[in-house]
């Protein structure tokens, strides 16, 4: 019999070639859409990892600091892949005149030597080696490189410190050093002790890199790092008189970070093992989701992945439901010949599975084809994501995202399926003969029927239906009470499509935050081409001068670069900070939840809070300086009175009302810092010696008070704040915050990623002629960062004249930055995003007008039997289109309404993942698409019913009363 069966239902599916057709490709597009989302999220998260492999190194454990024998440890691990191993050479001392510039102490370190594995697993190297500007790499254990930054100085002058050279520094210079372990004598200061001799011969200089321990070889606290050849003995040992080395490794089979922190103390057999973990590599595969924006991804994905699966449910069921319906009297004729429910059971799921052999395989390629194409449309979008050096993002047919998508496709046509198997199995041969499979009373429905029954009278019950409509309305009204199934599949049609058609528009509407932040993070864009910061150079450990003290060198850059062929100056702005107090009411619930969420994530417990009892705000103010041109043309944009905004006696600011920015914990943030405008207070405070100021803060009674930190008690581990009147130890500075701003002026946008809100707006003639005794931070009119802005003919071209004068400043790092370059890019990231969203929601609007549809036409060439006796009846035209008016009326407004509650649960998903990254993001419904749903439901119903009177008319009325189902 399961040969029969399997024969037969092969016959089946080729005799109804349409239908079978339909129904692959349902299946086909809901297998293509689960394979798109999954494949696309693996493929940005596999690039990005690619991208920090490449720009960072592929180690996953480092430690700067272990013995030997912990190294021989690691190699001998089974979850260690990769190790790479250097020495400790020791540090020395600089003299308190060098130090000045070059930092406290020369760090030695040889360049490390692979001990396991590959130096280069997965194409990157373990570490990232610092680029040569000059000369050539150590060979030997006495040669040595250096950081670019101590080319030309002659070290050890004074003839003090512990390390001096034969003159300036320069490739072949000799450099002599007091190499030994560093350590923290009883008064807190850094020390080398057991010091040993070395001659070092300088071979090269290399390229300074950010101090980021995460992502490059030479940085190292506050020191210069000397490198010496690979396998160069150590020149300090460790308690136990071990050489000290360090490690770079990459691990197989660790499910998360807390693993491999474990299993790397065990290995080392030590608890305090320095050891760091690459968080950034890692979140990318899967050890370690350290930045929220991931969670975010896979959610959104999670949540797509749901809403296509529930709406293949709805249209691959109604396709076997129309299937069985129209093969009741085959089922039927099946069971009056000997067989069972459970081989009538096996006939429509052994369809399901011939169904899904070939969709599934199909739409699995059809949907990584199609995210391939999507993403060739989009390669300088993803060139700009990963940054320079990349060309795009290459599609991962990732394994394990195909197989989960083949898994839910799967599933998804056994839940369609289930169902109509069982109604094939009920079926009876006396019910195909009389076709009354599909017309099953409801209980209401059933409940009047048994009263009928029971009553006497031959009277019916026009109800309110019939009192309305008519004869056409209590037809429609018994239509819909006695194929009570048959109504519901219209329904959860309607209402998986309503669904579908705002879950869509959900997807633009919570994609915006990245679009937004993409095209907006070069906001100066529009404005400007090029911009400039500045800041005071800080090479050692003692900080150098404050920008103040720079003002003439800032200004001889502008001036030098004004005269630039093509390159206009379009405005200058100083940034400073205040200690401030602002009331309560002039901040917003957004800003003020925000700043709460950046004091948990990065204050100790012993700092006072930044809101007082009522809310109001004790902290750092931030403060932007406008050139007087910029600050009359932001003055003239908000429609403001000049004079009253040029005056230096009674300065008046403009609040910065937009604010953007990544939390300690990875959440991205957009606020709007005010809630109104009003006075401010500044405090210019008073230093004390040994104590460092800690702001402003809220005393129990009330008051304004400052706070100062005992640094003796601080070194010694009691960091306690003591306090004092603000009246007596700062000058109170007020100014009135007259107007808000909510888009940063070009030159803002230079230097506006260092500040905390709140911040304002004033002119720099504030700055110069306003009241404030000392040097900042004292005096809240002077500044610590410069920023400029630039128009140019040929901005790249500009850009590069500009950082030729910038590498001229002495005393100031002046980073340059083009502007347009960065805005294209932006711009790619957000066109990339909206395509994303408009590819989605076109798919969906398909799916959705293609279920109504299928749903209803189906349903009503099911009903040509009855359409046929209504016409026999005497049923006319127009009474005709009103039952069916009726009847989708009912429909649509169950539909519309089961639906928009999916919608909005599906809604509330996707605002959750997105609030995973993006704090602050309000729950909103994309009212276009609503409208768009409520106008499709109408457009498909009416449709409906212009094709049920099309068909109703059409044909004999004798051959549909007569027509075999077979």
């Amino acid at each position: 019999m399961k040969g029969v069966s399997a024969r037969f239902t092969l016959r089946t599916l080729a005799r109804n070639r349409v239908r079978t057709a339909v129904t692959v490709a349902g299946v086909a597009l809901s297998a293509a859409l689960l394979a798109a989302v999954l494949t696309s999220v693996a493929s940005v998260q596999a690039g990005m990892a690619e991208r920090t492999r490449a720009t960072e190194g592929s180690w996953h454990a480092f430690s700067s600091e272990v013995s030997a024998s912990a190294v021989d440890a690691l190699a001998d691990s089974g979850w260690v892949s990769d190790l790479a191993a250097f020495s400790n050479g020791g540090a020395a001392a600089l003299s308190e005149a060098d130090a000045l510039s070059l930092g406290d102490f020369l760090t030695l370190k040889s360049l490390p030597e692979t001990v396991k594995g590959s130096s280069e697993p997965d194409g990157a190297p373990l570490s990232l080696m610092p680029e040569l500007l000059e000369g050539r790499m150590p060979e030997t254990a006495d040669e040595v490189v250096l950081p670019d930054y101590y080319q030309g100085e002659t070290l050890g002058a004074d003839g003090e410190g512990g390390v001096s050279s034969d003159g300036p520094l320069e490739v072949g210079s000799v450099l002599k050093a007091e190499l030994g372990a560093r350590t923290t004598l009883e008064d807190g200061e850094e020390a080398v002790v057991d010091a040993r001799p070395r001659t070092l011969t300088v071979t090269g200089f290399y390229e300074r890199q950010p101090p980021f321990v995460g992502n490059n070889y030479t940085a190292e606290s506050s020191s210069a790092v000397a490198l010496n050849a690979a396998g160069s003995p150590a020149g300090v040992s460790d308690a136990d008189g071990e050489p000290s080395m360090g490690v770079y490794a990459t691990t197989q089979g660790v499910g998360s970070a807390g693993e491999m922190a474990r299993l790397f103390q065990e290995a080392t057999g030590s608890q305090d093992a320095d050891a760091l973990f690459h968080g950034s590599l890692l979140q990318y595969l899967g050890v370690s989701d350290g930045r929220p924006i991931w969670g975010t991804l896979w959610m959104l994905a999670g949540v797509l992945a749901a809403v296509i699966v529930g709406a293949s449910v709805s249209l691959i069921y109604n396709a076997f439901s129309i299937s069985v319906a129209e093969r009741t009297r085959q089922f039927g004729l099946l069971a009056s010949v000997g067989a069972s429910k459970r081989q009538l059971r096996r006939m429509v799921l052994f369809e399901a599975l011939l169904i899904g052999a070939v969709g599934v395989p199909l739409g699995l390629a059809v949907g990584v084809a199609g995210t391939a194409g999507v993403f060739a449309a989009s390669q300088g979008a993803f060139a700009a994501l990963l940054g320079e050096g990349f060309t795009g993002l290459a599609v991962r047919a990732d394994a394990g995202a195909l197989a989960a998508a083949a898994a839910l496709s799967f599933a998804t046509l056994a839940i369609s399926a289930w169902a109509p198997s069982a109604r094939a199995a009920r079926v009876s041969a006396v019910e195909a003969i009389r076709q009354t499979q599909d017309v099953r009373l409801s209980r209401r429905g059933a409940r009047e029927a048994s009263s009928k029954r029971r009553d006497a009278g031959p009277s019916v019950r026009i109800g309110l239906a019939g009192r309305l409509f008519g004869a056409s309305g209590f037809v429609a009204h018994r239509n819909l009470s006695r194929a009570a199934a048959r109504g519901r599949t219209v329904v959860a049609s309607l209402a998986v499509s309503v669904a579908l058609v705002v879950v869509s528009g959900s997807v633009a509407l919570y994609l915006s935050p990245l679009s937004d932040r993409a095209s907006s993070r070069n906001a100066a864009g529009s404005e400007a081409d090029i911009v400039v910061s500045a800041y005071p150079e800080r090479t050692g450990s003692r900080e150098g001068s404050e920008l103040s003290d720079h003002a003439a060198e800032f200004d001889g850059f502008l001036a030098r670069a004004a005269e630039l062929d093509g390159v206009r100056l379009s405005g200058t702005c100083r940034q400073g900070q205040a200690e401030s107090v602002v009331g309560a009411d002039m901040l917003s619930e957004e800003a003020r939840a925000a700043r709460e969420s950046f004091d948990e994530q990065t204050s100790e417990e012993w700092v006072p809070s930044s809101f007082g009892a009522d809310g109001t705000f004790y902290g750092s103010l931030c403060i932007f300086y406008l050139d007087d041109a910029s600050w009359r043309a932001l003055v003239g944009d908000l429609g403001l009175d000049e004079a009253a905004y040029t005056d230096p006696d009674h300065p008046r600011a403009i609040g910065l009302n937009t604010y953007q920015a990544t939390m300690p914990d990875g959440t991205y943030i957009s606020a709007k810092p005010f809630a109104r405008t009003g006075p401010v207070d500044l405090y210019a405070i008073e230093g004390r010696e040994g104590f460092s100021h800690m702001g402003v803060q809220e005393s129990p009674n009330g008051q304004v008070l400052v706070g100062y930190l005992d640094q003796e008690a601080a070194s010694e581990g009691d960091p306690s704040i003591v306090t004092a009147p603000a009246a007596e130890a700062a000058q109170v500075l007020s100014i009135e915050i007259g107007a808000l701003c909510d888009e940063e002026p070009a030159v803002v946008n230079a230097i506006s990623g260092s500040f905390q809100f709140p911040a304002v707006i004033l002119p720099e003639s504030v700055a110069a002629g306003a009241a404030g005794a000392g040097q900042y931070p004292e005096n809240p009119f002077a500044y610590s960062f410069a920023g400029a802005s630039f128009t140019a003919d040929d901005h790249a071209k500009a850009a590069k004249a500009l950082e030729e004068l910038a590498s001229d400043c002495e005393g100031l790092v002046i980073n340059v930055t083009d502007v347009e370059a960065s805005a294209q890019q932006g711009r790619l990231v957000a066109q990339a995003v909206q395509l994303f969203a408009l590819c989605f929601s076109a798919i969906t609007a398909l799916i959705a007008v293609a279920n109504v549809f299928n749903t209803l036409a189906n349903g009503i060439i099911l009903r040509t039997r009855e359409f046929a006796v209504l016409r026999s009846a005497g049923m006319g035209g127009r009474a005709f289109a009103r039952m069916m008016g009726y009847e989708c009326a009912s429909y649509a407004v169950r539909g519309l309404g089961i639906g928009l509650l999916v919608a909005l649960a599906a809604t509330w998903g996707l605002h959750a993942a997105v609030g995973m990254a993006f704090a602050g993001v309000a729950f909103d419904l994309p009212w276009g698409y609503l409208a768009a749903a409520v106008v499709l439901v109408m457009a498909v119903l009416a449709l409906s019913v212009a094709y049920a009177l099309r068909r109703a008319r059409a044909g004999s009325i004798a051959e549909a009363l007569r027509a075999d189902a077979l």
